[in-house]
C-alpha cells in the first residue's frame, strides 16, 4: 500500500516542485527589474517614486494617434534645404545625464477617479556639481501664475527664492513667507513700463483690466535685487511662449549672454506655439528660431538633462511633415 501512495502522489509532487521553481523565477526577474531601475535613478530610493509616478496609469499619455494642426496656407517655398529634424532632437534628445532627477512641487488636478493631470512641477537635478546648496542657494522663478507650490518646495531647501509676475491683478510686491519674495515685474529683453491688459484671477472682478505693466531685462532685475555677485541655482521660465524673444536677446551677444554665467540651471516651459501659425512658411519661420535659441543654448553650456510632454495640456502642429508636440518641460544644465 505505501508503494503505491508513492506512485499515485509523484505526479502531485513533481507539478508542486514546477510551479515552486516557476514562482521562484518571477521573484527573481522582479527583484532584477526593481535593481535595475534603482541603477537607472541613481539608487535613491525616493527617485523610485518619481519613477513610479511617472508609470502611474491614472496620469494621461500622449495620445497614439494625436489631433494634428495643419497650416491653412500652403505658401511654403523658401528655405527648401530646411528640415525639422534638428529642431525635434533639441526638443528631445538629453544631452547630459542626472542621477538625481528630482520632481518638485505642481498641483494634481483629477477630472475623475480614473484621470488625473499634474500641473506646476518641475524637475531639478541634485547631482553635486549642480545642486543647489541648502542655505546659500538662489532661485528665480519667472512666471509663477499664482502656484507657487515648487517655489515653496525651493524654500524648503532654505533657498532664497524671488517669484516674478506681472499678470496677477490683486498681487503686489510682498513676501509671500519666509524666503519667498513675489514682485510683480515680467521678464523680457527691454526694459519697459507699459499699460495693458492683464486677466484678473478674481471672478469678483472684470475679467480683463487695464494695469501698468513692469518688464526688466534678466540682467536688469539682478542689478536691482543686489545678486549681480551671486550665482543663479535655478532659473525657472514659465513666460508663455516669450521664452524665445527672451533667451534669443540675451544670447545675440557675448556682452548680453554673460548673465548666463551665473545660471547652473534652467526649468523651462516650452511653448512652440507659433508652430500653430496658418501659414506654412511662417511655421518654418518659427521652427528655424527655436532651433537657433536651443542651439545658443548648448553652445554656451547648457546641456538638456530632461524634457517631458505637459500633460496638462498638449497640442501637435505638423512642420514639413514632422508632427511636433507644442508644450514640455525641459531641465538644462551648465555643468563646471
Amino acid at each position: 500500500m505505501q508503494t503505491v501512495r508513492c506512485r499515485v502522489s509523484l505526479p502531485l509532487a513533481c507539478w508542486t516542485v514546477g510551479f515552486v521553481w516557476l514562482v521562484m523565477w518571477a521573484v527573481v526577474g522582479v527583484v532584477q527589474e526593481l535593481r535595475r531601475q534603482e541603477e537607472v535613478l541613481g539608487q535613491d530610493s525616493y527617485l523610485l517614486e518619481v519613477w513610479n509616478d511617472w508609470k502611474d496609469p491614472k496620469f494621461p499619455r500622449p495620445p497614439s494617434n494625436p489631433h494634428v494642426n495643419y497650416p491653412a496656407l500652403q505658401d511654403d517655398s523658401q528655405d527648401p534645404g530646411w528640415r525639422p529634424g534638428r529642431l525635434r532632437q533639441l526638443l528631445e534628445e538629453p544631452t547630459t545625464t542626472c542621477r538625481r532627477l528630482t520632481n518638485l512641487g505642481g498641483v494634481v488636478r483629477c477630472n475623475d477617479c480614473h484621470t488625473c493631470l499634474m500641473d506646476g512641477n518641475k524637475y531639478i537635478c541634485f547631482d553635486p556639481d549642480v545642486r543647489p546648496v541648502p542655505g546659500a542657494c538662489l532661485v528665480y522663478a519667472v512666471g509663477v501664475g499664482g502656484e507657487v507650490s515648487w517655489d515653496k518646495a525651493m524654500k524648503v531647501l532654505n533657498c532664497s527664492v524671488f517669484a516674478f509676475d506681472m499678470t496677477l491683478v490683486n498681487w503686489g510686491n510682498t513676501m509671500l513667507s519666509e524666503g519667498l519674495h513675489f514682485l510683480d515685474v515680467g521678464l523680457h529683453k527691454f526694459n519697459s513700463d507699459d499699460t495693458i491688459n492683464m486677466t484678473s484671477p478674481d471672478s469678483s472682478r472684470p475679467n480683463w483690466q487695464w494695469r501698468k505693466a513692469h518688464f526688466r531685462t534678466l540682467e536688469a532685475i539682478r542689478d536691482i535685487l543686489g545678486h549681480n555677485e551671486r550665482p543663479i541655482d535655478v532659473l525657472k521660465l514659465d513666460i508663455e511662449f516669450m521664452e524665445w524673444d527672451v533667451l534669443g536677446d540675451i544670447l545675440s551677444s557675448p556682452e548680453k549672454s554673460r548673465v548666463l554665467n551665473d545660471v547652473r540651471q534652467i526649468a523651462l516651459e516650452i511653448h512652440l506655439d507659433g508652430l500653430r501659425n496658418a501659414s506654412a512658411w511662417q511655421r518654418v519661420l518659427e521652427g528655424r528660431r527655436v532651433e537657433a535659441v536651443l542651439e545658443g543654448l548648448h553652445s554656451h553650456g547648457f546641456h538638456m538633462a530632461h524634457s517631458e510632454l505637459n500633460t496638462a495640456q498638449q497640442v501637435y502642429a505638423e512642420v514639413r511633415g514632422q508632427v511636433l508636440p507644442l508644450y514640455r518641460e525641459s531641465l538644462f544644465l551648465r555643468r563646471p
